[in-house]
């Protein structure tokens, strides 16, 4: 009830409403073979270091294409009031030690509304892909909504082999044998050199 006074609200004050969403769903996933740490993440805010964390998924193949961590955040604010929401990430790709950084520019009014929640999952691919979906609940392939995507740049400063941390990431190597191989297959050239 309160939603729809408020949306009425902004109606007759002349503002539309770019999402009707109470709260963010917010999950990460990868592609099978590019298991990635995230290392930096923000929404619509600098770019900024976050706890290390392994993303590990099936994305290009399976639903749902998270790795089973999702949060329920509050909506962040359109910063600019341009419709969009800046999402930017640095993280290193586990099977190459490779560090990226990607900026994505995600359109508010198509991001997937379920329960009242923006559906948001941050996809990591070969070569600085980061994509983003928006997929509605179920687990078919017409349940993918991709709503934008970018391939990122080369941060060698950043390049790390994670892959050898096992005392901070014990887990690494089922996560490694889970990825196999890397694929040959990229939406992003490979980084030259």
């Amino acid at each position: 009830m309160r939603r729809a006074l408020l949306i009425a609200s902004l109606l007759l004050l002349g503002c539309r409403p770019v999402i009707a969403a109470d709260s963010l769903s917010l999950a990460f996933g990868s592609y099978r073979s590019s298991p990635v740490v995230l290392t930096h993440f923000s929404i619509e805010k600098p770019l900024a270091p976050t706890q290390r964390v392994i993303v590990s998924s099936d994305a290009e193949r399976s639903m749902p294409r998270d790795d089973g961590r999702s949060s329920a955040l509050s909506l962040p604010r359109d910063v600019d009031g341009d419709g969009y929401w800046t999402v930017r990430a640095e993280w290193v790709e586990l099977q190459t030690d490779r560090a990226w950084r990607n900026e994505v520019k995600v359109p508010l009014s198509k991001l997937n509304v379920a329960y009242d929640m923006a559906m948001l999952t941050v996809i990591f691919g070969p070569n600085g892909l980061l994509l983003i979906g928006s997929d509605k609940p179920g687990n078919g392939a017409a349940d993918r909504l991709n709503v934008a995507a970018e391939c990122g740049q080369r941060v060698p400063a950043s390049d790390h082999a994670w892959r050898n941390e096992t005392g901070i990431f014990p887990e690494v190597a089922d996560v490694l044998a889970y990825a196999g191989s890397p694929s040959g297959k990229a939406n992003c050239p490979a980084p030259a050199g």
